[in-house]
């Protein structure tokens, strides 16, 4: 089945180019057993295949792969993040007692993520390698309410870095774009239970640093 999804994307953007990609991104994003960086990779073999490195294919990686797949994943992206704003505070009302947290400890991560620069920069950050799960950041900025504004800034910016990135490799290293798609699919789903440990983690530490600063 995969095949056949895969496949069909591969045919509507080479049809049709940068709005191929651009859509493409977006159903990839909220399509999870869709690599998340089968279209890009496979889009810039295509689109750029047999040209050499210069400032015209850059500018056409640029324009035709890097820029619509990182507004395609950015729009995809909020669909994900409005499922998690709204479910995010029921959810973790009803099951947070099983990992030790509950929506006042979720709030004020909130708080002092949105505080301070340095998170954003890390947002940006993981945002930008191609390994980390694209989902698993909008799932977590979706629950904790990141505010709209800035998350749709980073994720444009960091969704950018990765789609040039990916669409460089999928262009030099060409028909091996499908495997190259499969160890980083691998290697997302890795990330994916280390992002979820990670998170809580996140959020137990600022707990108890809220405690220890209380005393």
């Amino acid at each position: 089945m995969l095949e056949t999804i895969t496949s069909y994307l591969q045919s509507f953007f080479i049809e049709y180019g940068a709005i191929g990609v651009f859509l493409g991104s977006i159903i990839e994003e909220i399509i999870a057993p869709i690599p998340s960086t089968i279209i890009i990779l496979g889009s810039s073999f295509f689109i750029l295949e047999g040209q050499i490195i210069g400032l015209t294919s850059i500018t056409i990686l640029f324009l035709n792969v890097a820029l619509p797949a990182a507004l395609g994943m950015t729009i995809g992206s909020l669909f994900i993040y409005g499922i998690c704003y709204y479910i995010g505070k029921p959810f973790i009302a009803k099951w947070g007692k099983y990992l030790a947290i509950n929506w006042e400890d979720i709030e004020k991560t909130d708080e002092k993520f949105q505080e301070q620069t340095k998170d954003e920069i890390i947002l940006y950050g993981v945002r930008s390698i191609p390994a980390i799960p694209s989902v698993a950041i909008s799932a977590f900025c979706g629950v904790i309410r990141y505010d709209l504004k800035k998350y749709i800034i980073i994720t444009f910016l960091g969704g950018l870095t990765r789609a040039t990135i990916l669409g460089f490799l999928g262009w030099q290293f060409g028909n091996v774009y499908k495997n190259i798609a499969n160890q980083i699919s691998f290697l997302e789903e890795i990330v994916v239970i280390a992002i979820f440990v990670s998170i809580i983690g996140y959020i137990l530490y600022k707990k108890n640093q809220d405690n220890d600063n209380d005393k």
